[in-house]
């Protein structure tokens, strides 16, 4: 069956039906919509539900391209999820950013809990789904509006760059010394104390503000606990007795 531009129709029952082919072939769509998602997995943790849902479901008929079911967009974002996240996780692991006690009590749950979650979608009808969809995006956008404007609140009176300084640097500090959570916890805010205190006690012998102290040394106490992890690594172990 030809159309009147001389595409043919698509035969896929998964691909919603428009009468022709696209301009741009929706493989090529999820291919870099792919891509993208997984580079920023790899890179910051997210990409499925934040990243790829989006694309797959908008992208493909902004570019001519057949539009997806939302059913197809949750199975494409379960394969980058897992295709896209086992070389992430083996680099991360090798960084010692991975807990395996914290994976182990949270993998054998989540995995039912994904089971439970496919099962239930296959009777669920698309409209439910994106509804679902979008009222989680949407709290999560008000969430990220809200760490937005706190700290546009707070750079105002210290500067971007040392309230970044104090949401990374300390957390990443501890969780280069432990990887219990609550400990963890903790000690980002006793790092993130200490670095302040000190910062404004050299600030007020100096010339210099205070974002520069802080910022100096919340980095500075960074690299010396990653170096200290290094050599402790290098390190060869004690002889049995």
């Amino acid at each position: 069956m030809q159309c009147s531009r001389g595409y043919a129709t698509t035969p896929n029952p998964y691909i919603k039906e428009r009468g022709c082919e696209p301009h741009v072939p929706v493989e090529v769509v999820v291919a870099v919509a792919g891509l993208i998602s997984s580079f920023l997995s790899g890179l910051l943790g997210i990409g499925g539900g934040i990243v790829l849902t989006p694309l797959l479901l908008y992208a493909p008929q902004l570019l001519g391209a057949q539009p997806l079911s939302v059913k197809i967009v949750t199975g494409l974002t379960v394969v980058q999820a897992i295709s896209g996240s086992v070389l992430g996780a083996q680099r991360h692991f090798a960084y010692g950013n991975v807990s395996t006690r914290l994976v182990l009590t949270m993998g054998p749950p989540a995995a039912v809990a994904s089971l439970i979650g496919a099962l239930l979608s296959h009777d669920v009808s698309d409209q439910v789904l994106l509804g679902i969809f979008a009222a989680f995006s949407l709290l999560g956008a008000v969430f990220l509006v809200l760490l937005g404007c706190a700290a546009a609140e707070v750079s105002q009176i210290t500067g971007a760059l040392l309230v970044f300084a104090l949401l990374v640097m300390p957390a990443a500090t501890a969780q280069q010394i432990t990887a219990r959570p609550v400990v963890s916890f903790a000690l980002t805010i006793g790092l993130g104390l200490v670095t302040v205190w000190l910062g404004l006690a050299a600030a007020y012998f100096s010339v210099y503000p205070v974002g520069f102290f802080v910022t100096s040394l919340a980095f500075a106490l960074y690299v010396l606990v990653r170096f200290a992890r290094v050599v402790a690594r290098r390190m060869p172990a004690p002889a049995a007795a």
